[in-house]
């Protein structure tokens, strides 16, 4: 029978949670998870509730949400962590159960990002790169099907580096991301369901169909939105840092973009501010050589991003992009060094995507077919493949299990987004900042 262990409680018996805080870390065979509020309450742990690190059998109740009526029939010492929390709503219906062991693994898989470790698990990165380019290869052959809407700019070759810098971060860092931000999106929680969902425009996808492949958005795991606008990214990340440097909460945001942006005036204005602030901020350079089809060297004197970082006297980072060791190295000192309250650091990963700039545009013309071969035999998923192999480390039967497991994942999304639904007109103008059917705006009803 498969078990689960309490790691720790992140909130108070008696304390009011709202809605998508984190409740308790679980800890799995797999993976130690943090665990989310299904709906807001007043926690209830019985006394019969497993203790930490006591292992216990999936699908144990570890708790529950209470309204405040029911706090206080039970004699739970009413905590109000913030005096404006709201009150928890009545229900008819019995409390919503803490989430179980089994229902935590669940979570886990839809919702949550992994706990960084101190060691560099291998063969979690490999999973991990292998998963994002699997599912962009379906997601492409989707779009040729005329199934994806819209522009799909993939993440294919340069899969280390989201995988490798999500994997220091938790579910309440951060993440502020670009046109090519499905890897991004995959590292950092959201599902191959639900990334394939929202390409296809459905009302399953994580921003319910409404944001497609360059609008991609999931708060619950960190994810705070891609954008086809170059550059905005930066100064989103900033404003993020800035946020965890006046709570001092810990978080660190990073901004993903390109070489492109590097030219661009955000770039300034953010590295220049979170230095000057000692704000909590990674900035990571995806140096694919190439702004759509404008070659980085065209367009810059200076051939390494890294050094634009001596201006702001901030630590800058040159590192191989398609080596996921390297990048998780880099990330690891960047990251602490943040959370250690010793500011930003701009690493340039250099890297290269080995399909077209997005899909149906041109492949070649302005690069050489060598170029693009040359760059696919530096593959990081094929790299780091032959580095376990001949460290002996894994067997190659079990690479081949994980490749298998993930082709079957790409499929499912696949099949569940062309299985999914279509948002319903009438939730149109729901999650409009402004106005809703039937109130007063202007003199008007609207």
């Amino acid at each position: 029978m498969e078990t689960g262990s309490i790691v720790e409680w992140l909130k108070r018996p008696g304390e009011f949670v709202r809605q998508g805080e984190q409740l308790l870390i679980i800890q799995s065979d797999k993976a130690a998870n943090e665990i989310e509020a299904l709906e807001s309450g007043y926690l209830d742990i019985p006394p019969d509730s497993p203790a930490i690190g006591v292992e216990v059998p999936i699908g144990t109740v570890l708790g529950a949400l209470l309204t405040e009526a029911e706090a206080l029939a039970r004699g739970l010492p009413i905590v109000l962590a913030d005096a404006h929390a709201p009150k928890a709503a009545p229900r008819a219906t019995a409390p919503k159960l803490v989430p179980s062991v089994t229902e935590a693994g669940l979570v886990a898989a839809s919702a949550m990002t992994r706990l960084p470790g101190a060691e560099r698990d291998d063969v979690s990165l490999y999973r991990e790169m292998v998963r994002i380019r699997k599912v962009e290869e379906a997601l492409a052959r989707s779009h040729q099907q005329g199934l994806v809407h819209g522009a799909c700019h993939t993440y294919v070759g340069e899969e280390a580096i989201a995988t490798a810098v999500c994997a220091h971060l938790t579910i309440k860092d951060t993440v502020w991301s670009t046109h090519r931000g499905h890897g991004h999106a995959l590292a950092k929680g959201v599902t191959a369901r639900e990334l394939a969902a929202e390409l296809f425009g459905r009302e399953t996808g994580c921003a319910g169909g409404r944001g497609g492949s360059m609008h991609l958005f999931k708060p619950e795991v960190g994810l705070m939105g891609t954008s086809g606008i170059v550059g905005p990214c930066i100064l989103l990340a900033t404003g993020a840092g800035y946020t965890s440097s006046l709570l001092r909460d810990g978080r660190v945001s990073v901004a993903f973009f390109g070489d492109g942006a590097s030219n661009n005036g955000a770039f300034h204005e953010g590295l220049n501010l979170a230095a000057v602030w000692n704000l909590p901020v990674i900035f990571v350079c995806e140096n694919n050589q190439y702004a759509t089809e404008v070659p980085y060297a065209t367009v810059s004197k200076q051939p390494d991003v890294a050094r634009k970082a001596d201006g702001y006297g901030m630590p800058g980072v040159v590192v191989d992009g398609n080596d996921v060791r390297a990048v998780w190295e880099a990330a690891r000192v960047a990251v602490e060094r943040a959370r250690e309250g010793h500011g930003p650091t701009l690493i340039e990963a250099k890297t290269y995507r080995t399909r077209a700039h997005s899909e149906g545009m041109r492949d070649a013309g302005y690069r050489s077919v060598d170029e693009i071969d040359y760059w696919k035999s530096r593959c990081p998923i094929r790299h780091l493949r032959a580095q376990l192999a001949a460290e002996g480390v894994v067997a190659v039967a079990t690479l081949d299990a994980i490749d298998h497991e993930i082709e079957e994942e790409a499929r499912d999304a696949i099949a569940f987004a062309t299985a999914s639904g279509w948002p319903d007109a009438s939730t149109a103008a729901d999650h409009v900042v402004g106005w809703k059917a039937g109130e007063l705006v202007g003199g008007e009803v609207r």
